[in-house]
């Protein structure tokens, strides 16, 4: 799954153009959408697809 987590850049940014109404949905709070929290996603989800990439 996900190529071993070992994805380049432009391949994250696929899969989280891809997902970006899910994660849209799960910033959404009672006051309205928090783009802190969605912030906050993308950059897990961008370091957990990232983590196994040789530096």
């Amino acid at each position: 799954m996900f190529n071993d987590f070992k994805l380049n850049d432009s391949e994250v940014i696929k899969i989280l153009n891809e997902y970006d109404p899910l994660i849209l949905k799960a910033s959404v709070l009672k006051k309205g959408l928090d783009e802190d929290l969605m912030q906050e996603i993308k950059l897990m989800i961008y370091k957990e697809l990232t983590k196994n990439r040789r530096k």
